[in-house]
């Protein structure tokens, strides 16, 4: 099935393809509204694919389930979902939105949060890193209120609450006076910066709103915090349908567009932590995360299939030779091997758990690494077949990539744009 014979379905009337592959409008969409990153594909598209599905008891598998898209979409259609995410911001995120205890604690966690608002906690508790650059993106009344808030949650025992970690998240978000550049917070990018107090209070009025009309079907909503690579708590042939966005090959650096979330809780305190923290734990697919796999290329290499390892050996050499020629000596040849292989990994255990007849819907993009074309979704789409998916199709939803086109950066000839794939099993 090509991605227009899918997006030309009655029940897409409205969405445009191009907004398919974005999470643009999940602000329309009850419980997604929460919390979002740009990055995914919008419900809409995971309604399309559930709507495929004739069994209403059914498994949808997100391997990538970031904040929750496929598995909240699943739920609200009726489906059970089961999810792996290894971040530990978007972890939280998506907990905090399926149907869970601390929906009934809304009104709770909106009022410590308004509390410790007005205790503010001094900027300069923190440790150097943290409070540098949290000072670039706030005012220091707002930041130090937020602060304040933090504590108050773990003075209250809510600090493990997720529900309250969305809201005070979101709430940071709408308090900082930088905007979002694409999908990183740019501190020189200036925004109106909402009061700390507003913003808490519209928030948990959305939860509230939204946990009052939930009306689906109790269903069971289970994610993991750990890499799909490997799905230990799901037996052979038990999924119905898998919904996923894989990172895509050098494109969004998942830590860095959460370290103003990542330092205001702690998690990671400097630059080094949060390579070690959060980097190791994703799949590579930036330059940034490369710290302990540039020795392991050779068994990265052995771990995709042979179908694609010529290919993939042209990439890295033609990559190397041109990492010489420039200035910035980005090691994108020591990228290819572990991405491929890892997403190898995950593409083996989804047809292990995948029932007979499923069907598997991808959204990929393809990349220019120093002007060098990497056609990431035509090779997944060939390791698909290699492990034993059938009727894999690859087709373009649109094309992107012309925000990054400058001049100091090599574009690809090709131009770029963000593909979907089908498979059966």
């Amino acid at each position: 099935m090509n991605f227009h014979d899918f997006a030309d379905r009655p029940l897409l009337a409205g969405v445009s393809r191009e907004r398919l592959p974005t999470n643009t409008t999940a602000n329309r969409h009850a419980v997604h509204r929460w919390f979002n990153f740009i990055a995914g594909f919008a419900p809409e598209f995971v309604q399309g694919c559930c709507d495929r599905i004739g069994r209403r008891d059914a498994h949808l598998l997100d391997p990538f389930a970031g904040c929750g898209t496929a598995l909240i979409g699943a739920l609200q259609h009726g489906l059970n979902a089961v999810g792996y995410e290894p971040h530990p911001v978007f972890l939280r995120i998506a907990r905090a939105k399926l149907p869970n205890p601390s929906w009934g604690r809304v009104n709770e966690i909106e009022r410590v949060i308004l509390s410790g608002l007005s205790r503010p906690t001094s900027l300069v508790t923190l440790p150097e890193a943290p409070r540098a650059f949290l000072a670039k993106l706030f005012d220091r009344t707002a930041i130090e209120s937020l602060l304040g808030a933090r504590d108050a949650l773990v003075d209250q025992g809510l600090a493990e609450d997720d529900l309250a970690f969305l809201i005070l998240s979101r709430t940071l978000d709408l308090s900082s006076r930088s905007q979002t550049d694409g999908i990183y917070k740019a501190p020189t990018s200036e925004k109106v910066a909402r009061a700390p107090e507003r913003s808490c209070r519209d928030i948990a009025e959305l939860v509230r709103v939204d946990v009052g009309a939930w009306t689906p079907p109790p269903r069971n909503g289970r994610i993991f915090p750990h890499s799909s690579e490997s799905m230990p708590e799901l037996e052979s042939g038990s999924i119905d349908v898998i919904v996923t966005s894989p990172p895509y090959l050098n494109n969004f650096d998942f830590a860095e567009m959460t370290r103003m979330h990542l330092y205001f809780w702690g998690i990671a305190n400097s630059w080094g932590e949060i390579s070690r923290q959060v980097r190791s734990r994703l799949l590579v697919n930036t330059t940034t995360a490369l710290a302990g796999h540039k020795d392991k290329q050779v068994a990265y290499r052995e771990q995709v299939p042979v179908s694609v390892r010529a290919r993939l050996d042209g990439l890295v050499s033609e990559l190397r030779g041109k990492r010489a020629e420039k200035a910035g000596k980005k090691e994108y040849d020591f990228l290819v091997y572990p991405y491929f292989a890892q997403m190898t990994g995950v593409l083996r255990e989804c047809f292990r758990v995948s029932r007979r007849n499923s069907e598997t819907h991808i959204m990929v993009a393809d990349a220019a690494l120093y002007g060098i074309h990497i056609s990431a979704p035509q090779l997944l789409a060939e390791i698909m077949e290699s492990l034993g998916f059938e009727n894999v199709s690859c087709s373009i939803v649109r094309q992107r990539g012309h925000r990054w086109i400058l001049d100091k950066r090599d574009g690809s000839p090709l131009g770029l744009g963000e593909y979907y794939i089908h498979a059966r099993k």
